[in-house]
Parts: structure tokens; C-alpha cells; sequence
């Protein structure tokens, strides 16, 4: 069985050359342990063996490692006017041999490139067949979008800024119908809220849903938001979504 703890002093490592004095580059590595910990946490809420729970949190630990670079190089995070920061971080462990210096066995290689590559796209490649990969692949993008979460509903981390705006039609009509929206069609402040909002939808397991309803992230974010009565029927209907799955369950 191999151990994480051999990983964590080479991503350590690598964040270290960071400037760790700017606070995007504190909170994505600081984000990159929580990662980590929640995709642990969601294999074992499913009943997964340990070598599944190494995998999925050696993909959660290094899902991120392009954001360090992507900032450093560009100042956003935004992968529409800089670089695709998970391709990046792919590259890092793989092209650039990274992965040859961690207990990484090699027959896991492209479950974790592709669950990383795939980490934050609008939706899993469908050509992705093979049911380890889809799992993993699964796993970070519920174990990322918990913290994204957690982050939103904690200001000192992450300040949602609204503005007057209206949702605009497209978005509304995607988040009631129970779909996240894209990126593509975000038109204002407000809309990204919203689109945040929506990643509720793309949300694979029980756990996860629980964990945002039992930790009140959407509340809190809505606490924090001006223009209450915009945004309050938006919250309420992804609280109910979270609900509805929670009584299946």
C-alpha cells in the first residue's frame, strides 16, 4: 500500500518556490490539502479500498499544481484569457517527469492524468469509457467543487462581490433547469454567482451534497451577498435540489 505522506514534501517543494507572500498562492495550496482530504472522504462514504483512497488523494493533492504557475505567470485564474491550468499541471507531473520522484505506480498513470485533465471542465470527456478513470475523475471534481464552497461561504477567503445586474435569461433558464451553466454564457457579476451556483448539479455523490447542506455553505453565502431578494430564489432552489437528494438517498 503506498503512503501519501512520500508526496507531500515534493508538492511542498514545487509551492514553495511560490510566492507565498501573495494570498492567491497561500489559498491554492492551502486549497489543494482540503482537495485532497475531502476526495479521501468521499471514498470512504462509498466503501472504497486503500488503493483508491491513495489515488483519489494523490489526484487531489496535485489536481491544482498549474494554478502556482498560472498566477504567477498571468495574475488571474482564469483559464479563458491565460492558460488551462489543469492541462498545465498535467503536463508538470507528466511531461516534465515530476511523477517519476513520487510512489506513484506507473499502471495508474492515466487514471491520474486524465481525472486531473478533466478536473474542471464543463463536463467529463465522454469518450472516457474505463470505469476507474470515470470514478477518480468523479471524485476531484466533487471534492473540488465542496471547497470552491467552502471558500465562497467563507469571506475572509474568497469575497463574492455582487453588483445590480439582472440573471440574464440564458443562465436563469439552465439553472432551473437543474443544469450548470457555461462559462460561455455568463454575461455579468451577477451571472457568475449564479453559474457557481449551478455547480451543485454536476455533484456525483451523496456525500458531497450532504456535506454543503449539513454545513450550511449555501447559507452562509447568501448571508453574505448584497441584493438578497435577487439571489434569495436561486439559493433556495439549490438548497431544495440538495434536500430532494439528500431524502433519496
Amino acid at each position: 500500500m503506498n503512503n501519501m505522506n512520500e508526496n507531500f514534501d515534493l508538492f511542498d517543494n514545487y509551492a514553495m518556490k511560490f510566492d507565498f507572500n501573495e494570498e492567491s498562492i497561500r489559498r491554492k495550496y492551502e486549497h489543494s490539502y482540503r482537495v485532497m482530504r475531502e476526495s479521501d472522504a468521499i471514498v470512504y462514504s462509498i466503501g472504497l479500498e486503500e488503493d483508491d483512497s491513495f489515488l483519489a488523494s494523490f489526484i487531489g493533492l496535485f489536481h491544482d499544481l498549474g494554478r502556482f504557475e498560472q498566477w504567477t505567470k498571468y495574475k488571474t485564474f482564469d483559464d479563458s484569457v491565460s492558460t488551462d491550468h489543469a492541462l498545465l499541471a498535467s503536463e508538470l507531473l507528466f511531461k516534465n517527469n515530476m511523477v517519476k520522484k513520487t510512489n506513484l505506480e506507473e499502471k495508474d498513470y492515466d487514471v491520474v492524468r486524465i481525472a486531473i485533465e478533466n478536473h474542471s471542465k464543463y463536463e467529463i470527456d465522454n469518450k472516457i469509457k474505463d470505469e476507474k478513470v470515470l470514478l477518480h475523475s468523479k471524485i476531484v471534481r466533487d471534492a473540488d467543487k465542496i471547497d470552491i464552497f467552502y471558500q465562497i461561504s467563507n469571506p475572509r477567503i474568497i469575497e463574492l462581490k455582487s453588483d445590480d445586474s439582472q440573471i440574464s435569461e440564458k443562465v436563469k433558464y439552465d439553472f432551473y433547469s437543474h443544469r450548470c451553466v457555461r462559462h460561455t454564457d455568463i454575461q455579468s457579476i451577477n451571472d457568475r454567482i449564479i453559474s457557481t451556483l449551478s455547480m451543485i448539479y454536476d455533484l456525483n455523490f451523496d456525500y458531497s451534497k450532504k456535506t454543503i447542506l449539513e454545513k450550511e455553505y449555501l447559507d452562509r453565502i447568501l448571508e453574505y451577498l448584497n441584493n438578497k431578494k435577487l439571489f434569495k430564489p436561486f439559493f433556495e432552489e439549490a438548497i431544495k435540489y440538495l434536500r430532494g437528494c439528500e431524502e433519496k438517498c
